[in-house]
C-alpha cells in the first residue's frame, strides 16, 4: 500500500539523476497482460519450443508474478522446457525460486538436470551469504495527482526489498524488522517515493536514513520515462539501489 505523500528533502541531500527510456503502454490497475499472456503460452502452448521461449521471456521480466507460472511448468512433460524454465528462474532475482527448484532437484533428464542443478547452485550461493548491512523498506510514498495507486507502491517496494536481499543485504519490509537491542549489522531504513512528473516521466527516489536512530544520510533518485510506470519501475529499481550503494558506502557483497 502507499504511504502518505510527503515532501521531498531539502535540496542539500546527495541526488543522483538517471534517465531511462523504455517502451509501452498499458495501465497500471490492472494485472500485467503481458506476463499474463506468456503465462499462458507456457502453460498451455501445444509446441515445446514455444512453452520453452516464453519461460526465457518471462525470465527478462523480473515481475513478481512470473515466478508462479515458471515453476508450475518445472513439471513440464519436454525436458527442453524444464531446462528453460530452470533457466530463467536466477533471472528474476527472487530467492523464492529456491523451493520449486528443489522439488525438481531429482529430474532424470541431463539437459534439465543440468540447468535445475545450476540454478540451484547460484540461488543457494546468494542465500547462503551472511549480509553484512540491513536496509529496511518504508512504504512507498505516491505525492502524485492523480495518484499512481497502491498496485504500483506495493511492486515498487517488493521490487526493492528483492534487489536488496539479491545483492547482498538483509532486507524486508521495515514492519518485518526484527526487535533487538541493538542491530548486529549497520542498519539503514529507506524511504521511497514514486512521483509523476512533467512530461510523463516517473521519478523513484529513496531517503537514506539510519535505523532506528533515523538520522537521514542523503538522498538518490532516478528518473524514466517513454515507458508504462510498471516497466519505469522494473528498470528505475535496480540503478536506484545501485547508486544508493555507492552513495550511501552498504558493504554489500553480491
Amino acid at each position: 500500500m502507499c504511504a502518505r505523500p510527503f515532501a521531498f528533502p531539502a535540496p542539500n541531500l546527495r541526488t543522483v539523476a538517471l534517465g531511462v527510456v523504455l517502451l509501452g503502454g498499458a495501465s497500471m490497475a490492472q494485472p500485467d497482460p503481458r506476463i499474463a499472456y506468456l503465462a499462458r503460452q507456457l502453460g498451455t502452448a501445444s509446441d515445446p519450443r514455444v512453452r520453452a521461449q516464453a519461460a526465457l521471456t518471462l525470465g527478462t521480466t523480473d515481475a513478481p508474478g512470473a515466478l508462479g507460472p515458471l515453476c508450475i511448468a518445472l513439471g513440464d512433460p519436454v525436458p527442453l522446457v524444464r531446462a528453460a524454465v530452470a533457466r530463467s528462474l536466477p533471472e528474476l532475482h527472487d530467492l523464492g525460486a529456491l523451493d520449486c527448484l528443489v522439488a525438481h532437484a531429482g529430474d532424470s533428464a541431463p539437459d534439465s538436470q543440468g540447468e535445475i542443478r545450476r540454478a540451484l547452485a547460484l540461488l543457494r550461493k546468494v542465500k547462503e551469504r551472511t549480509p553484512t548491512v540491513d536496509v529496511w523498506v518504508d512504504a512507498v510514498r505516491d505525492p502524485s495527482t492523480p495518484p499512481l495507486g497502491d498496485v504500483l507502491c506495493s511492486e515498487a517496494r517488493a521490487h526493492l526489498v528483492k534487489r536488496l536481499a539479491w545483492a547482498g543485504a538483509r532486507s524486508d519490509a521495515v514492519e518485518s524488522e526484527p526487535k533487538r537491542a541493538a542491530p548486529s549489522t549497520p542498519s539503514y531504513l529507506l524511504q521511497p517515493t514514486l512521483l509523476r512528473v512533467e512530461g510523463g516521466a516517473l521519478v523513484l527516489a529513496g531517503v537514506c536514513l539510519t535505523w532506528p536512530g533515523k538520522q537521514i544520510l542523503g538522498e538518490v533518485r532516478v528518473t524514466g520515462r517513454g515507458g508504462t510506470p510498471r516497466d519505469l519501475v522494473r528498470a528505475l529499481v535496480p540503478r536506484l539501489v545501485q547508486d544508493a550503494t555507492s552513495t550511501f558506502e552498504w558493504d554489500l557483497t553480491p
